[in-house]
């Protein structure tokens, strides 16, 4: 991973629960926090890339196959940020569309180290 280089466009992250949010703890098991942030904002699971300090997330609305939003659990912190990507594009994205949004906006990289959420929002 190269830390030095900028994040393509001005791609910012907001926080948006915790997992005392959900009143639970960052040391709760992963699948149970995910789970009631899903049930939270009534989300369906559509992509999930785990990593040992975060997780990226593709979520959709029921039934919306343009509905998808990335977002990175922090395991640490036990926080939840919403991406946006500075592509103009405002409703969600599709499965297709996925994939490229990951390797285009390098999604991986802030998963496998979310403290740089910080310092883009």
């Amino acid at each position: 991973m190269n830390t030095s280089q900028p994040f393509p466009g001005t791609l910012a992250a907001s926080p948006v629960l915790n997992t005392a949010d959900l009143n639970m703890r960052p040391q709760h098991d992963l699948c149970q926090i995910v789970a009631q942030f899903l049930s939270v904002g009534e989300g369906v699971m559509a992509h999930w890339v785990e990593f040992a300090r975060g997780v990226l997330l593709f979520v959709m609305a029921p039934g919306d196959a343009r509905s998808g939003e990335f977002y990175i659990y922090d395991r640490k912190q036990g926080k939840f940020w919403l991406l946006s990507l500075p592509d103009g594009i405002f409703g969600g994205y599709s499965t297709a569309e996925m994939r490229q949004k990951i390797r285009d906006y390098r999604l991986l990289e802030l998963a496998e180290n979310p403290s740089r959420l910080a310092t883009i929002h």
